[in-house]
């Protein structure tokens, strides 16, 4: 399965099977995770795999959603958009997990910088700003799906997602699929943040204000990064040679200026 296709047959999973996955499956999902790739350099994100699931489950005293007998537990460090960074490099590993017949599912995370430090190595804090000290942002549920959840969604099945008119009015044809990829994105609570507004060669790409901010506005951020990943994956499909930018964009009512995509070479 190519990513582009497991944008849209992955899911959310919501019962794991108690039994581990392969030790070779194991060391692929660490390779993913080693291998992140996002869009501030500035930013020191990473992706712990925790192969003993307990860990997670006991730190969090039993209280995180969905539980399952491996995590990867995300730090980062704050900075600039570090948050839609983190969405950003993350998703394309869960859509990798996905072609290898994992499930995934991503969760808020509960826990403190303290408490994942028994298990988790963690750059020392000494000397450095408050800026440059790595947390706990998110956690990400992966494993085998419990007997009788489907891993993929079936081909007819439908998301519960906006109409393309309601995330974009105007655009070229050629933008179709990663248009269509970014639409299908998941996010959290479905809140589906994401605006794009079509610009010479490109999009300039808003995060829609929500009725009571919370800390949902944390995890729509992570999901604005998840909604960015998908375009992309969609313009690599259609060959569509892509950068990002900022520009001095002003906010529009109830939308936050976020980032521009442009397409190289034109």
């Amino acid at each position: 399965m190519e990513l582009y296709d497991a944008i849209f047959y992955r899911k959310s999973i919501e019962f794991y099977s108690t039994k581990p996955i392969t030790e070779s499956l194991m060391k692929e999902v660490k390779k993913l995770c080693s291998n992140i790739t996002y869009l501030n350099s500035n930013l020191n994100i990473k992706a712990h795999v925790i192969d003993r699931g307990h860990l997670i489950n006991f730190s969090t005293q039993n209280k995180i959603q969905i539980k399952s007998p491996h995590y990867i537990l995300i730090t980062s460090n704050s900075g600039e958009d570090y948050l839609e960074n983190i969405g950003y490099a993350l998703q394309e590993v869960t859509l990798e997990m996905a072609c290898l017949g994992l499930g995934t599912t991503w969760q808020k995370c509960m826990l403190n910088r303290d408490e994942v430090e028994e298990f988790v190595n963690l750059d020392k804090t000494k000397d450095k700003d408050e800026s440059e000290i790595e947390y706990p942002q998110a956690i990400i549920a992966f494993g085998y799906p419990q007997e009788g959840e489907a891993l993929f969604r079936s081909s007819s099945a439908i998301h519960d997602r906006h109409k393309m008119k309601h995330i974009c009015k105007t655009y070229d044809e050629k933008w179709l699929h990663a248009l269509e990829a970014l639409r299908v994105a998941p996010s959290i609570n479905n809140c589906q943040p994401w605006t794009l507004e079509e610009r010479e060669n490109g999009f300039d790409v808003f995060e829609n204000e929500h009725k009571r901010r919370s800390e949902l506005d944390k995890y729509s951020k992570i999901s604005m990064g998840v909604a960015l990943k998908h375009f992309e994956i969609g313009c690599r499909y259609d060959n569509i040679d892509i950068e990002y930018k900022k520009y001095d964009v002003q906010n529009k009512r109830k939308k936050a200026y976020f980032i521009s995509i442009i397409e190289k070479n034109i």
